[in-house]
């Protein structure tokens, strides 16, 4: 028996549907998208411009109530769990999280965020050292860390919606 959220989405379909909607997005604007068959560590799609010169690494993250944030990583050593943020989601300068905001009833398009890995792993250390300011007795224990969690603030949505060339694809002309 399939089981449906309020949204009518499938239980772990969101996934498939947003590296789906991700890849077509690319290919409308022009690059090669190839999604993995999923057993690449932190990488959903792999991105070329046409030229095969320049290329990004995604992973994706999907959602249909955003204001939940977009689960990314679960910390396992409440020790050295900045290193270990650091260390799973910040791989290289060419890895990027696509963060989905699948269509809904009250929203017929996706929105995308394209957030560079680097990106992803500060922000989520700066809000886990404020959770804790606020919480000192809880620790992080096997804490699960989520992007955007209770909303995107402003700067946020403004530096990362839709904004594409930040993946870098782009071929630049050399400076004279």
């Amino acid at each position: 028996m399939t089981t449906k959220n309020a949204r009518g989405f499938i239980k772990n379909t969101k996934g498939a549907a947003g590296v789906h909607l991700v890849v077509a997005e690319l290919s409308l604007r022009g690059y090669i998208a190839l999604p993995t068959t999923r057993n690449l560590k932190a990488v959903d799609i792999v991105a070329f411009n046409n030229k095969l010169s320049r290329f990004a690494f995604i992973q994706v993250k999907s959602t249909d109530q955003p204001r939940s944030g977009w689960p990314v990583y679960t910390i396992k050593n409440a020790d050295n769990w900045e290193k270990e943020i650091r260390d799973a989601l910040f791989l290289d300068e060419r890895f990027f999280d696509v963060f989905v905001v699948l269509p809904s009833k009250m929203q017929s398009e996706p929105v995308y965020y394209i957030v560079p890995s680097a990106d992803v792993a500060e922000m989520l250390i700066n809000k886990t050292r404020e959770y804790l300011r606020e919480h000192p007795s809880v620790g992080v224990a096997r804490q699960l860390v989520a992007w955007g969690y209770g909303g995107l603030r402003p700067e946020e949505d403004k530096r990362y919606r839709n904004k594409w060339e930040l993946l870098g694809l782009d071929e630049t002309e050399p400076s004279e």
